[in-house]
Order: structure tokens, then sequence, then C-alpha cells
């Protein structure tokens, strides 16, 4: 009995770690028919175009550029700048700082820059300011074409350093990294002489804000630079200094915020880029450029630079010829290779946009976000990829609803993200590339 009881013990433990699960067991036993295949298919027939964007809308946004920067690759782009500039109180009389004020400063907070080099800390441009002398429109949108009349005549032009990480050394300590502009004794009087003002939209009647430019210099990088500003820091503004009754240095603070209104002005000059077309032969605004040959490379760059739009030929002849044996839509993925040349030759992927935007033309004519722009994990939201060089786009959502007849086409538009705020760019390998072609995978079951 001994012995048996021992043996029964051991052979329970015997069976378990030394059997093997067979991966084939009991598929002898499904139909053919009913046995579920995931296959890949990526031989789509995709064709990009290259559109310049003519009404980007730059108004009132958060983060604002000023500056010029050239490549053979986009071109020249130039970015200044219209805004208000608003009381930080109900009402003002500036008959009360009147032989009690010594400056008046305009300040912006950096919020980066762009430059090829990515390492240089600092560039001297020069700084033009003037008076705008047309009032902004409530209800009105502004866009990278639009402008203002303004006194041609500059408040102040001087030549500055633009040093996004450097701190600023003031009477009282350290603030983070800000332009600094004095607006010189003539603009002062001007603002002390106001007299009273009931509340900010008289103000904004009396002084109607600023048109500035930031344009390199002989001392600048031959490229050039855009900087880039956060005009909701507490940092940006006007601020007009005086001496209180005890001697003692005050301020008082203009603001740019919700209640005064600003946007972007653009200039772009393709003559001598790799875009050049844009100029030569782009005629209309719905004129694109073909990226189709086996050497087409997509250009995408923010501030209206430059755009593409995909078109999938073939896409609904597939689904149809697939349609008897697709058992399941698992799930497509846009693929878009950063081309290697180009990221050689500018010195890496520092400058490139860290994410890519896809979207699709709505029934009114409008351009609005692909049903899986944010639904996607973020590795698939068409965030950059270094581990392969690539973006990544899950589309399944939208190829869906075209296919079900929910939307009329899959067409997608790529944009880079932050197209007010940065001037990031980035070339993409065509659809035609011999090597790492952009192409859609789609994952599907049989």
């Amino acid at each position: 009995m001994f012995r048996i009881k021992y043996l029964l013990f051991l052979i329970p433990l015997f069976l378990v770690s030394c059997v093997e699960e067979d991966p084939m067991l009991g598929m002898g036993l499904v139909e053919e028919s009913d046995k579920v295949n995931a296959n890949i298919y990526d031989k789509f027939d995709i064709n990009a175009f290259l559109f310049h964007e003519d009404s980007l809308k730059t108004n009132d946004y958060h983060y604002m550029t000023l500056g010029t920067y050239t490549d053979n690759y986009f071109g020249k782009v130039t970015t200044s700048m219209f805004s208000q500039i608003s009381l930080s109180s109900t009402t003002i009389d500036f008959n009360f700082y009147k032989n009690k004020s010594d400056s008046i400063v305009l300040a912006l907070t950096y919020a980066g820059a762009f430059t090829k080099d990515t390492s240089i800390k600092s560039m001297e441009m020069q700084i033009e300011i003037f008076e705008i002398t047309e009032q902004f429109v409530d209800s009105l949108s502004y866009y990278q074409q639009s402008s203002m009349q303004y006194n041609p005549v500059p408040i102040v032009t001087q030549n500055v350093i633009i040093a996004p990480r450097d701190s600023v050394e003031i009477t009282g300590g350290k603030l983070p990294a800000h332009l600094r502009v004095n607006l010189g004794n003539d603009f002062l009087q001007k603002i002390i002489n106001a007299g009273y003002h009931p509340n900010n939209k008289s103000f904004l009647e009396f002084f109607k804000g600023f048109y500035i430019k930031l344009s390199p210099t002989a001392n600048s990088d031959a490229n050039g630079m855009i900087a880039y500003f956060n005009m909701y820091s507490s940092n940006s503004g006007m601020m007009l200094y005086y001496k209180d009754n005890a001697g003692k240095t005050q301020k008082y603070n203009f603001l740019f915020d919700l209640t005064s209104r600003r946007f972007t002005h653009i200039d772009y000059d393709f003559s001598a880029s790799e875009i050049s077309q844009f100029s030569s032969k782009r005629k209309l605004p719905t004129d694109t450029l073909d990226c189709n040959s086996s050497t087409g490379r997509i250009h995408l760059a923010t501030l209206g630079i430059s755009a593409a739009k995909l078109n999938i030929k073939d896409l609904m002849q597939w689904y149809n010829d697939s349609t008897q044996n697709l058992g399941g839509f698992n799930q497509a993925m846009l693929i878009l290779p950063v081309n290697d040349d180009y990221i050689a030759s500018v010195g890496g992927t520092q400058n490139i946009p860290a994410k890519i935007i896809c979207y699709r033309m709505d029934e009114n004519g409008k351009l609005t976000y692909i049903h899986d722009a944010f639904s996607s994990a973020e590795q698939f939201m068409g965030t950059f990829d270094k581990t392969t060089n690539s973006y990544r786009m899950r589309i399944t959502s939208h190829l869906q609803n075209y296919l079900n007849g929910n939307i009329k086409s899959s067409d997608i538009y790529l944009m880079p993200d932050n197209r007010t705020s940065t001037a990031a760019r980035v070339i993409l390998n065509g659809p035609k590339n011999s090597t790492r072609p952009a192409k859609i995978e789609i994952i599907y079951t049989r």
C-alpha cells in the first residue's frame, strides 16, 4: 500500500511537466471553410499630391511666431504679427502717471525657436514695431494673408538678441527667457497723455495695437530663425514703469489676453525651393503638385507652407473583389516613412513635426478630422516613431465608413500638428518610392 500511495501521487506530476501542447491539436475537427486566417494587404495604388494652404486661420492663438527662415526644400517663409494689447484694470486714468513715468517696455515670452542648427542658442535679429491705424473687427476671422493698415514710421527699430533659452536679469532677480524692447520716450509720452479711459474698449479705440516684424541681420545665421512666443505668459505684455510717492519703481501691466485680438501674417517665397512649382505653375488654390514618381517625395510643413492629399485609387475595387472571402476588417494603418536623405541633410529629426494629423473632406467641402484621429493608442495617432523613422496612423474607421457608404471619399489629407505655432517641416517618401514607400496596411481575416 505504501508504494502504491506514492506512485499515484507522482503520476500527475509527470504528466503535467512532460507533455507539451500540440499547436495543431484539434485542427482536424474544424471544417476547412471555418478556419480564420489573418492576412495583410499593403499593395494599394495610392497617389499623393501636395497643396499650399491658402486659408490658414491664424487669429487669437496662445502661441505666435515671428521671424524668417529659408531653406532649399521649402523656400522662404516670413511671419509677422498684428496684435492688440489690453488694460489689466477695468478703467485707467493716465494722468496719474504724468511726471512719474520713466519708461515703457514691450515683452514677449519665448516658447522656443526654429533654426537649422538646433544647437544655436541665440541669434541677432532686427525688430521693428509699428502702430496699427486700423481697428480690429471682433466678428472677423483673420488668415495668413490678412493684413491691416499701420503707420509706416516705426515706434522702434533696433537689433536684438533672440535667446529663447536664456533667463533675463532685471532689477529684483531673474525672469524666464523673454524678449524685452524699450519703446522709447515718444511712445511713452503718447500713452501717458492719453487721459482717462472708462473701459478697455475705449483704450483700444485710442491705441489700436502693434504690428511687429523680426528680420535677419548681417550677423544672423544664413537660414535665419523663427521664434515662438507664449502670448498668455505672465511675462508677456507691455509694462509702464513709474515711481511712487516713496520713489520706489512700480509698473502698470498691459496684457495680451482673451480680450486682445491678434493674428499672424505670413509671406512665402517658393522660387528657389523643391516646391518652386507653387510659384511657377500653381494658378488656383485647388491646384496641386504630383508626388507620384519613383523619386517623388511628400513635403509637409507648418505655417500653411505645404500639406498633402492621399487618394487610394483601388480601395473600393479591392474590397468588392474580396467581399466573398473577407471575414473581418481588423485594422488599417497608414505608414509614412521619413525620407532618409532629408534627415541626413538637416542633421537629424529634431525639427520635424512631433505629429501628423489626418483629415477628410466633409459634405460641405471643409476639412475635418478623420474618425480615428483621437480614438487610437498614442503610438498610432500620427506620432513620430523613432524606432521605425516613420509616422503611423490608424485609419480603420475612416476606411470602413467609406466602404460602408457613410462618407463619400476615402481621400486623406495630411497636415503637421501645431500648424500656426511652429515652423516644423519634414519630407516623407512618396507612395511610389522603390525602397520604403508610403503605404496603407490592412489586416483582415478570411
